[in-house]
């Protein structure tokens, strides 16, 4: 990714190949509003900041030491923390946001309340198909990640992992899921 985003970048303004028209016409669709100096050229942070909150996570799991005695159920969702609030959460919720929300969240958020039931309702159902853990820890996890999501005004690929990453180890080191 890194590798086309420089390739994007370098080759903008000047006399374009098909690679680089190629590569600009697919960032373009995926561009939002945190983006706008990647349509001129700039570096398209959105793409960059999803592989990194998927990952991290997994990294931080690596930290924590996640092994398969560890009691706490809760220690054993981060490793795919990025991937279900934003592969399936964030998505989910975008997807039915703009589809078919019709009630913006207070305070001028370009988000929906459909969209962030959507997120939530995908993300813990995923959870309760599992039948593992404290569905009422998890769900409170969750709707915490959702009203972030909702809320924030920075990149949310970031924020919701590294939020949602913390909370579980807190709420694990709390003994809060046994």
């Amino acid at each position: 990714l890194m590798i086309f985003e420089i390739i994007r970048c370098y080759s903008y303004g000047q006399e374009r190949d098909n690679l680089t028209q190629s590569l600009n016409a697919f960032y373009t669709i995926f561009l939002d509003e945190k983006d706008s100096l990647a349509a001129s050229g700039g570096l398209a942070i959105t793409h960059i900041t999803l592989i990194v909150g998927c990952a991290v996570p997994l990294w931080m799991s690596q930290i924590v030491n996640v092994t398969d005695d560890d009691s706490s159920v809760l220690v054993h969702l981060i490793p795919y923390l990025g991937v279900l609030v934003l592969g399936i959460g964030d998505s989910a919720g975008a997807i039915a946001g703009i589809t078919c929300g019709k009630h913006p969240w207070p305070g001028g958020s370009s988000r929906t309340l459909e969209g962030s039931l959507c997120m939530f309702v995908s993300m813990f159902a995923l959870f309760f198909h599992g039948g593992c853990g404290n569905l009422f820890t998890v769900g409170t996890i969750l709707a915490i990640l959702t009203l972030l999501e909702a809320s924030t005004t920075q990149i949310d690929n970031l924020c919701l992992p590294v939020a949602g990453t913390s909370l579980i180890a807190l709420l694990a080191a709390l003994d809060v899921s046994r």
